[in-house]
């Protein structure tokens, strides 16, 4: 629906755009907008296809100065050109029919000074005008701006010019709970002896939180939304022998071993494991706990434990594929290992929910989560609340689908846990029009397969 430009924003959402890059640039009048938040002149307008007549972005048509058309991205297929200028990175080239020449769209036109109004303006009131624009003003073309000198844009590479700006990043620093201090990092270039002396730099903050909670529980993320599906996939744990792998202050070995389970608990961090052990010797409850990596555990004899646990860990792995073949490592033939993490597509550092207002306390008002660059595993350093920063790691469903299976895992099932109604009622602003409609949590469930 065409919508009249907003009295309060006038100027052109292009043409602010363009002039941060091209200093004497005008300023046009935003003339109508699509969605009732940008604003757009009658350069930066639809215009209607010579062909099929109907109406397009102008960023989707060019123009043929034989034919003298203007052609859409729909009658004319075109193919992806690297280019740097202004602030972009490509344009469209279009492989004309009427003459056989190469033509750009029309934002690369303007930039290279080839747009049919930098020709020739009169172009316009041709009785039959190939730049007929979706509404109809007097004087649309002014003011008419134009480069001094011939000139085209830089050629780059597919690679280059694929990898734009990660806005979920830019609008984070400003508007985002977790905060990010580095770019993504190659896993390989993260050491571990680092993110070991990262965390327990920060462990004292994480259990400043923890031990507020009375009860023994994991923080909210895990007490209303990962924990119920986890304990319902477990099923009954009586009588087996089960390794926390990550175990962090142990609540959840605790509750283990309160149901009936033989629990062994490893964590790299030694503040948390000197706090686990003192917490099972005031309890009695016979936990064993070793301070140590996922990915190198001598302490433990292979084909020990029938259950392998990690809550919310492989987050903060950084070698991962030697995490799982160790956890491989002491389980039993035909051992499970049940393990959760952020979910890869919805919980990963490049997403984020961009509400208007963004303070608002009612999360349906959301517009929409944004989601950008989902393949580039990596680390990043992060931080959020006290939590000091920390290395953690993203990977694609597909990362981790390939190293358990070269591991020799079969994945039994994948579960996307959710609150319960109930939880929903109680705690409204966390989890309502939020958790429930979108899963930033998976649980898989895997079974060794191979003796």
């Amino acid at each position: 629906m065409l919508i009249p430009a907003n009295k309060n924003r006038t100027e052109c959402y292009y043409c602010q755009d363009i002039q941060k890059e091209e200093k004497d640039y005008p300023l046009r009048k935003g003339k109508y907008s699509f969605e009732g938040l940008v604003n757009r002149c009658i350069w930066h307008s639809k215009f209607q296809c010579s062909e099929c007549k109907k109406y397009f972005h102008f960023g989707y048509l060019y123009w043929c100065p034989t034919s003298n058309k203007i052609i859409c991205g729909k009658c004319n297929k075109p193919t992806f050109y690297p280019v740097k200028f202004w602030n972009k990175t490509y344009a469209y080239a279009f492989n004309c029919k009427n003459c056989g020449e190469i033509h750009y769209d029309l934002l690369y036109s303007e930039f290279t000074g080839n747009h049919p109004w930098q020709v020739n303006k009169q172009i316009l009131f041709k009785e039959k005008s190939p730049l007929v624009p979706i509404i109809n003003v007097h004087f649309p073309w002014e003011p008419i701006w134009k480069p001094s000198d011939k000139r085209k844009g830089e050629e780059i590479s597919l690679e280059e010019a694929l990898r734009t700006e990660n806005i979920i990043h830019s609008i984070t620093k400003e508007i985002g709970i977790v905060s990010f201090h580095s770019e993504v990092t190659p896993d390989e270039q993260v050491a571990i002896s680092e993110t070991k002396t990262r965390w327990e730099k920060t462990s004292h903050n994480w259990m400043d939180v923890q031990l507020a909670n009375q009860e023994d529980k994991g923080d909210a993320s895990r007490e209303f939304i990962i924990d119920p599906a986890l304990w319902k996939q477990l099923g009954d744990i009586k009588d087996l022998k089960i390794l926390d792998a990550g175990c962090g202050n142990g609540y959840l070995s605790r509750q283990m071993t309160k149901k009936g389970a033989k629990v062994v608990g490893v964590d790299i961090s030694k503040h948390f494991i000197g706090f686990c052990k003192k917490r099972d010797k005031e309890e009695a409850l016979g936990c064993q706990f070793h301070t140590g990596s996922l990915t190198d555990m001598p302490f433990l004899d292979s084909e020990t434990f029938d259950l392998v646990v990690s809550n919310i860990v492989m987050v903060d792995v950084q070698d991962y594929k030697s995490a799982f073949r160790e956890i491989y490592r002491v389980l039993k033939p035909k051992g499970r290992f049940v393990w959760s993490n952020l979910h890869p597509n919805f919980g990963n550092f490049n997403q984020i929910f961009y509400r208007l207002p963004f303070d608002t306390p009612r999360n349906e008002e959301r517009m929409f989560l944004m989601i950008d660059r989902y393949f580039d595993s990596g680390a990043m350093l992060t931080s959020w609340g006290n939590v000091k920063p920390i290395w953690q790691f993203h990977r694609t469903l597909q990362d981790y689908t390939q190293a358990l299976n070269n591991t020799g895992f079969l994945i039994r099932e994948i579960i996307e846990p959710k609150p319960s109604f109930e939880d929903i009622k109680k705690n409204p602003r966390m989890l309502a029009f939020d958790t429930d409609r979108i899963p930033f949590f998976i649980i898989y469930d895997c079974i060794k397969t191979k003796d």
